[in-house]
């Protein structure tokens, strides 16, 4: 029996939005102390209960064992933002506004976004993804945010 990557997902975003939001946004430097939380509350609630406990996300977040699976809406496309993948030499990224076609795509769980600053209140109202295959060729290896409802995760 596979798990609900889907269930786990939004149970881990609500979780970690409301911890956020009512115990660790109020402190001084609260993101800090909420890196760590983050990063358990992750394992316990996605990783472990998905049968993935060996998985660990890379430096950036990313975590290959999760697809994230596009849903495009009946205009055909998804506005999404993209941005090239940072390097050590280039650290300071500039997002682009871009879309989305349906096609044959690879993309892999990053983390959750949100535009708010780091000790602001946060919806993570974007999916980020690295694009690791794409039918287009402009947004190969780039990160994208997609919209959080128009998205399914999958294991890969």
């Amino acid at each position: 029996m596979s798990a609900d990557l889907d269930r786990l997902m939004r149970q881990y975003r609500e979780c970690a939005r409301h911890v956020w939001n009512t115990y660790f946004q109020p402190l001084e430097d609260g993101w800090h102390e909420f890196i760590n939380v983050e990063h358990s509350l992750f394992h316990g609630l996605v990783l472990v209960q998905a049968g993935m406990e060996d998985v660990r996300p890379d430096g950036s977040g990313l975590v290959e064992a999760i697809r994230v699976r596009p849903c495009f809406p009946p205009v055909g496309h998804l506005d999404v933002f993209v941005v090239k993948t940072p390097t050590p030499e280039v650290r300071d990224v500039q997002w682009q506004q871009g879309v989305l076609k349906p096609g044959a795509m690879d993309l892999r769980f990053q983390g959750f976004f949100d535009w708010a600053g780091m000790n602001d209140p946060q919806d993570y109202r974007f999916v980020r993804a690295r694009v690791l295959a794409t039918h287009q060729p402009e947004m190969e290896g780039c990160d994208v945010l997609l919209e959080y409802q128009a998205v399914k995760f999958e294991p890969a």
